[in-house]
């Protein structure tokens, strides 16, 4: 299944098998690394993708908090300090929330460049290499015209987009490990494919069990050749089983202490806080397989669509390739949770379902092209053919079409580049608070304050009385939006609290009492 195929010109030329790393022929494509093609694409990727998320940083208009999250996080260990993350909650170690250590590797870059603007920055290069492994095993597997073409297509594949359009997420590290890891699995690189996979448990806590799936993969896909195969060929295949079976206990192993240890000992109510998405896994109801189906099939019709739509940019290919099974993990923790916003094709979530995917559909329509021309039904061998031979240039049309649906649209719209008086006047109130100060503010102030001072979101429960409050009452979060700031503000704090420092386009600034 995973095995190496190279184009050959002559009848009899040897397969390469699995877990073997493959002798340089003439044959080869060259790598992506050395193709100008493949390098505009990946820049092409990184500047499309920063620019829509510098953007909506400039336009003060993020679709969560996760950006002021993450800044705080990243500025806390740039400084070396605990990852006390008072946007989260005052107080708040964000280690006690998810095990996303990797993130750390943005902390030297921001001690540099203190903006949230650096994350952002990392996320889309992370994105726009992702390209190269994709591209690698395309080119290695279909040569190099369709190996471009399946570039593109997975490079502005809609999962990318809506991670980049969700401001950051930790996942972003996850995507060009995954998509290392399965390019080396399909090109029988099974050591690299190894060491690829391994950091993906330090990305997030759940990662670990798409660990696992790519070990048992591995295991299986060996298992099944060696018997096939003559003696020798099945002890080269023992560094397959070892390192599948490896990967499984390091997958398993990490994800279990991180939801079972490491996360409560960080969490003030040392306890894993997705459990309460569980229902029957894990939330104090009973547990039952019944449940557990019932649960799955809620909302079946959304959770659908979203299978599909991640089917799609592959033009269903990837379901010709055991290798798309490794995406089940990510999928089933959001089909079985509770919480809807887990299942559709908003957010983040779909990110590393595509890099799976596409190796994957790459996997397929390799061993579709070596398969012999006879056999019944003729109706399997002529769509098989014709996937093999069209299915790459069929992802980019899919790919041009859904551009149309998906953030990448708004490149070409000229709302997305104007900054509005009222993000000018938020900008002037943010400058009227001191680097190192303690300040609680909206949803779409917190990124950039948080680079510089001691953010709490004013909507949190239990905040302190900080030195200064920074309040958009355009875009406050409160339903329904407070007609008068200062007197809300007076209500909330009490009457002589805060001062009011500033006040323009409804944005408005309040200093401590007694403060200088």
């Amino acid at each position: 299944m995973l095995e190496e195929r190279r184009p050959v010109t002559q009848a009899g030329a040897a397969r390469v098998p699995a877990g073997t790393d493959a002798p340089a022929q003439a044959a080869v494509p060259p790598g992506p690394y050395r193709d100008l093609v493949t390098w505009a694409i990946v820049l092409v990727v990184f500047g499309a993708y920063l620019t829509i998320s510098l953007f909506r940083l400039l336009q003060l208009n993020p679709s969560s908090w996760d950006l002021g999250i993450f800044t705080e996080y990243v500025k806390q260990l740039a400084h070396l300090r605990a990852p006390i993350v008072d946007v989260r909650g005052p107080g708040f170690n964000l280690l006690g929330d998810h095990f996303q250590v990797a993130v750390a590797l943005i902390a030297p870059f921001f001690r540099v460049f203190p903006t949230p603007a650096t994350l952002l920055v990392a996320q889309a290069l992370l994105t726009a290499v992702s390209v190269f492994p994709v591209t690698a095993a395309a080119m290695a597997k279909l040569g190099t015209g369709r190996g471009r073409a399946v570039g593109v297509a997975y490079g502005f594949s809609w999962g990318l987009q809506q991670m980049i359009d969700f401001d950051f997420h930790e996942i972003a590290f996850a995507v060009p490990l995954l998509a290392f890891s399965l390019s080396a699995l399909v090109r029988g690189r099974t050591r690299a494919a190894v060491l690829w996979a391994m950091p993906l448990v330090f990305v997030k806590e759940d990662q670990g069990f798409t660990v696992a799936a790519i070990g048992l993969l591995m295991v299986v896909a060996a298992a099944r050749e060696a018997r096939q195969r003559d003696p020798a060929a099945t002890a080269r295949l023992r560094g397959s089983v070892i390192g599948g079976a490896f990967l499984v206990a390091w997958g398993l192993a990490w994800s279990l202490l991180a939801i079972a240890v490491i996360i409560p000992h960080f969490n003030a109510a040392h306890r894993y806080l997705y459990w309460s998405d569980g229902g029957v896994v894990g939330s104090g109801m009973p547990f039952s397989v019944t449940g557990l189906i019932g649960q799955t099939l809620h909302a079946w019709p959304v959770k659908l669509q979203t299978v599909v739509l991640l089917l799609l940019p592959t033009a269903f290919i990837a379901l010709g390739s055991p290798l798309a099974l490794v995406a089940v993990p990510s999928l089933a923790l959001r089909f079985i949770s509770t919480n809807s916003a887990y299942w559709g094709t908003l957010w983040h979530y779909n990110a590393t379902v595509m890099p799976v995917l596409f190796i994957a559909a790459v996997e397929a329509m390799a061993r579709w092209r070596a398969l012999p021309g006879q056999g019944p039904p003729a109706w399997s061998r002529w769509l098989r053919t014709a996937a093999a031979q069209h299915g790459a240039p069929m992802m980019v049309a899919v790919a041009a079409a859904l551009a149309f649906q998906f953030p990448l649209s708004t490149l070409w719209q000229g709302s997305t580049y104007e900054i509005s008086p009222h993000v000018a006047a938020a900008d002037a109130a943010m400058a009227r608070v001191p680097d190192g100060a303690t300040v609680q503010t909206t949803l779409d102030l917190l990124a950039p304050l948080a680079a510089r001072t001691d953010t709490f979101w004013i909507g949190n429960a239990g905040n302190p009385l900080t030195q200064y409050i920074v309040f958009d009452g355009l875009n406050s979060g409160y339903y329904p939006a407070p007609k008068n700031v200062p007197a809300f503000i007076a209500e909330l704090y009490g009457q002589n609290q805060y001062v009011k420092i500033f006040e323009r386009g409804d944005v408005y600034v309040f200093r401590l009492a007694g403060q200088g």
